[in-house]
Formats: structure tokens, sequence, C-alpha cells
């Protein structure tokens, strides 16, 4: 993300942010930090911002180079809807850059750079490849390349774009790599091309659907208007602290379910549904939650939750009877 900021703009361009959540002001925070006028488009935690409000905001503000967004922002458990933003955004600013934080999103939505016109695209090794943090990956689209050419961007030097650009494609980096973690990415995108990219993305659709029921089930209230197949964030039911939840899941049965940040810590927990996770997982958690709230003494018809999540997988075809 400093990268796409510091090799891409120079101190003074005007850039417009979608801030959806803790990670839209991320991209906010990077722009400040390397001087650049920040337009921001605020939506409520869980919202999606709509093409119309982007480009309405970008009419307002003429002369904005670059337009930052969460594909998956990850804090709400939100998708943007990336094809119809780039659609509209290009039919009346053609050469406005679209950079794209698309970390938790590759592997379990669809996201295609060259088919949407997408211009920097951002992912990382610890989602949904299920690899341990610390490889970031970019794509440049043919405007963010020819971007590059210029020398009069932000200082930078390791997070250099076209020194890395350049060694990449004479097969090389441009400084010292991380080995273990490229072979285990090697591995890791072994196994998914071997299960195939749209099945990927359609188990983690599925479980996503399959831990909303549940939840809801439970008396969970969604997050999101505009949910993500990537992970799932929900508001425990009344009586029920998010971080007294999270922390009996864990000494209790060992199930680790990420909080909330920003201005939702403490309220909600959020669910994966990517890297090595199956549906068997959300059937144990959701399992897990209905025992924790017997053991904080909410009343509670075990099995209900974890029932809800079967029925939707059932009716997606996944549970079905073996032929004899």
């Amino acid at each position: 993300m400093e990268a796409a900021v510091s090799s891409l703009h120079s101190p003074g361009d005007k850039v417009q942010v979608i801030v959806a959540g803790k990670f839209g002001e991320r991209w906010a925070q990077l722009a400040k930090a390397f001087g650049l006028e920040c337009i921001r488009l605020h939506k409520d935690y869980g919202d999606a911002a709509s093409p119309v409000e982007i480009l309405n905001q970008l009419e307002k503000n003429q002369g904005v180079r670059s337009l930052f967004v969460q594909a998956c922002e990850t804090s709400t458990g939100t998708v943007h809807d990336l094809e119809s933003i780039s659609r509209v955004v290009r039919d009346k600013f053609p050469d406005i850059l679209i950079i794209v934080d698309a970390i938790s999103a590759i592997g379990s939505q669809p996201v295609e750079p060259d088919e949407w016109d997408l211009d920097v695209v951002i992912s990382g090794a610890q989602k949904a490849f299920g690899v341990p943090p610390g490889l970031a990956f970019v794509s440049l689209g043919p405007r963010a390349v020819k971007a590059l050419e210029s020398d009069s961007y932000s200082p930078h030097y390791y997070l250099n774009l076209r020194k890395e650009l350049a060694g990449q494609l004479s097969g090389n980096t441009a400084y010292t790599p991380a080995i273990s973690l490229i072979t285990a990415l090697n591995k890791a995108t072994s196994i998914m091309l071997e299960e195939g990219l749209e099945q990927l993305i359609g188990t983690a659709n599925l479980m996503a659907r399959c831990a909303r029921k549940g939840l809801q089930e439970l008396g969970f209230c969604l997050l999101s208007t505009s949910p993500a197949n990537a992970l799932t964030a929900a508001y425990p039911p009344p009586g029920i602290s998010a971080d007294e939840l999270r922390t009996t899941l864990e000494e209790s049965y060992g199930l680790k379910v990420a909080g909330g940040q920003g201005s939702l810590k403490g309220k909600i927990i959020r669910i994966a549904h990517l890297g090595y996770f199956d549906l068997l997982d959300v059937f144990s958690v959701l399992a897990a939650i209905e025992m924790c709230f017997h053991e904080m003494g909410k009343p509670v018809n075990l099995g209900r939750g974890v029932t809800a999540a079967m029925e939707e997988a059932r009716s997606a075809g996944v549970l079905v009877p073996r032929e004899e």
C-alpha cells in the first residue's frame, strides 16, 4: 500500500479515498504521510460506497489523480463492486489511477484487474494463500507502468515499484527476497491451482453464507450491508460481550476469532472463511459459540445455529446422501 502511494504520487497530488473501515482509513493516513491532498468519501462501517457516490465526489473535485478503494474492507467484512466502480469512473475520468487493496479479496471473491481496467491491485500471502505473513503482491496495469516513468514522486528507496518492476522483468527482485516464504507460496499456489480459482471462491462463498445463517439464527446482527466471502463480521446478541465471547472461545475450545478494530473494538466478532478453513470449521465455530452461550449463562437451543448452517449447505447441494 505504501509503495503504491509513494511510487506513483508527488506531494500535493489530489487523491480520493473511500473510507468505509479501518483499512480505508489506512489509505487516508498513507496519503497524508506523503503530503497528498486527500479527499475522503466516508461511509458508515458496514456500508459500501456506490459507483454513483464515487462519481459524484470526483465530479465535485476536479483534478483527482488516483482513487483508492478496498475490494474487501477486512475490518467490516464488506465488499465494493469494483467492476461497476471502474466502469462508471472510466466513462467520465479515463485517466484516473484506480488503486485497490485486495489483500483479503484475492482468492475469496472475483477480482479481474485486466478485464475491469484496474491500475494497481495489491494482495498479501497471509490471507487466501494461507502462507505466513511477509509477502506482498502488486499488479500494475499499463497506466500505472507508464506513470512509473516520472522521477518527481515522493521520496522512497526500498518501496520503489519502478526498481522492483525492472528486477521482476529480468527474473530478479530488487533486493534480497524472503526465499522461505516464496517456497511456501509456490506450494500454496500449486494447491490453489489444482483446486481451481472458481472452486476456491465458491467454497469461500458457501462458508460465508453458512456462517451468516448460523450466526443470525443465534441472534447475531450482521454488520455489513454488502457482505464479503472472506469473512463475516457480526454483533453478538444482547447480553453477550464480544470480547468475553472471544476469550471464552479461546480458553474453553481453543478457537480464535478476530475482534473489531477502530470504533468497532469490543463490539463485534469476525470469522474468517479463507486460507485453510473449510465448511467443517464453520460448523465447529458455530457449535463452540453455542456452547459458550451456555457457559456464559445465555439461554440457547443447542444445535440451532449449526442446523441453520447445515441447511444452507444442503440447499447448495453440498450435504447430499451418497448414491448406493
